[in-house]
């Protein structure tokens, strides 16, 4: 059989949704932005690179097509990303698929935040992968290929853009463009609560970027997201990124994540004149006590002020937020009353809140700490040996709220400030292909459980209708996943 020699990259898919399994949720599309940088990396170098993303197929038949396409075998490794511990049973059963379609076929399984914590571990949980490579991809990537490195120093953001086409059917994803790496204010829950932030890309490669992005996908409306973990520009920069964006007469709107006390107000006008338009803000909680519990800020009074300030700002320079609340460790209903005042004296400037309970991740050796934190503050497994078999450790919040309780709380506060529009306008800037209607979502919605699904139906039955209301004037054309990002790793 012939072989290609095309370095393939395969992004892992989950078998079912990390949050909850429904229609909807099926639907969203992450790019893996990380694995797409080694592939540009490759490309740029004068390798050929492609990457294929898992999504929710079947895994066997994902390796079928791969090898009914001449993907595979090749003359490369075969490099599998895994961007979360969710995609774990996915992945052995891809890798135990191609095996048996190629023996031969060398499996290297990548991506920081799953590989780094313990890869014996994952090597032993993934038996038909070949090895398993820790840290960031951009330096270890030549040494697993047997090629002449071209890497940038370690956590260096490289000077060019991700090259889109290489992704197979790219078109149908929003494009990423990385604006800066690593965090470091010390949050107990988030795997870069120790990486030092780096410096935001120059505002003039900023907007080259996006005028390339624009030009991969032939001139098309694109939605980029600013990939961040911790967005935080200053005035000087803001300002300098609109007047080019004017200068040039981009109109491209995007969408970014941050801190609820990192954007200074100040700062919003000129992002929003640059082409803001979503936020994705990590408040986790209202409560002072729980605020400390998660060493999100020393002073809760001052940050839950900076977040009213940030929010006030948005609504009035017409952008939308969407707020990721936590429930974690120690949680009870009063303070979970807390957070839910105080997001009802903000309804009016929220488009959306993303609820979840603190789930652990990674195996034991990355698991214990946290869970030792979260005993402290009354919290509990739900089955001590889960972060051995999956690394993934669901968690009893306290002596009031268990894990299924978590979860009911979970929606119903959810649902209180986000209804169907709100979910769809949220979901389809960025998330959902960028074909996919509201003809499309209607279908979706028909075909979901409505119990699983975190929003509501505005009525005049609901206890909730016409709490929250989205900011009027919005412009907008259309997980947080704790502790396993999909940086540049693979």
């Amino acid at each position: 059989m012939p072989k290609s020699s095309i370095i393939q990259f395969v992004s892992a898919g989950l078998s079912a949704p990390k949050k909850r399994d429904h229609a909807l949720a099926r639907r969203q599309i992450y790019l893996n932005y990380g694995a797409l940088t080694l592939a540009t990396l490759l490309k740029r170098s004068g390798w050929e690179a492609s990457l294929r993303h898992g999504a929710h197929d079947d895994p066997r038949v994902f390796a079928d097509q791969l090898f009914a396409e001449g993907r595979l075998p090749s003359t490369w490794p075969l490099m599998v990303s895994m961007p979360s511990f969710y995609a774990l049973g996915w992945t052995q059963a891809f890798c135990r698929a191609v095996k048996q379609h190629d023996p031969h076929t060398r499996i290297v399984i990548g991506g920081r935040w799953v590989t780094s914590p313990d890869p014996a571990w994952l090597g032993r949980l993934v038996d038909h992968a070949d090895s398993v490579v820790p840290g960031l991809g951009e330096g270890a990537i030549w040494d697993v290929l047997g090629i002449t490195p071209k890497a940038l120093p370690s956590g260096v953001i490289p000077p060019y853009g991700l090259m889109h086409p290489l992704v197979d059917g790219f078109r149908a994803f929003q494009p990423s463009i990385e604006i800066s790496r690593g965090c470091g204010m010390g949050c107990a829950f988030c795997e870069e609560r120790d990486i030092l932030l780096s410096g935001l890309r120059a505002p003039e490669l900023l907007v080259d970027l996006m005028l390339e992005a624009q030009a991969e996908y032939s001139g098309g409306q694109i939605r980029p997201y600013f990939q961040s973990s911790f967005f935080l520009p200053n005035p000087r920069w803001a300002s300098r990124v609109q007047s080019l964006v004017e200068a040039r007469g981009l109109e491209i709107p995007w969408r970014c994540e941050s801190r609820v006390d990192g954007i200074k107000p100040d700062t919003v006008a000129a992002l929003a004149a640059s082409g803001l338009k979503i936020i994705d803000l990590g408040l986790e909680a209202a409560s002072p006590r729980q605020i400390r519990a998660m060493k999100k800020a020393r002073d809760p009074d001052r940050y839950l002020s900076a977040a009213s300030r940030l929010l006030e700002a948005c609504a009035r320079n017409g952008i939308w937020t969407k707020v990721n609340v936590l429930l974690y460790g120690g949680e009870n209903h009063d303070t979970l009353a807390e957070t839910q005042a105080w997001l009802d004296r903000h309804a009016h400037v929220i488009k959306g809140v993303s609820v979840g309970p603190v789930v652990v991740f990674g195996p034991p050796s990355q698991a214990a700490p946290l869970l030792r934190e979260l005993a402290q503050l009354g919290a509990s497994p739900v089955d001590p040996d889960s972060a051995a078999v999956t690394g993934v450790t669901q968690v009893n919040l306290s002596s009031e709220i268990d894990a299924p309780e978590a979860e009911r709380l979970s929606l119903e506060l959810s649902r209180r400030y986000m209804n169907a529009d709100d979910y769809f306008d949220l979901k389809a800037f960025s998330y959902y292909p960028r074909d996919y209607s509201s003809l499309d979502f209607d279908r979706d919605l028909a075909a979901s459980d409505l119990a699983r699904l975190p929003f509501r139906h505005d009525d005049p039955s609901s206890k909730f209708a016409g709490l929250a209301t989205a900011p009027t004037s919005a412009p907008v054309s259309a997980g947080r996943i704790y502790a396993c990002r999909s940086r540049p790793s693979f």
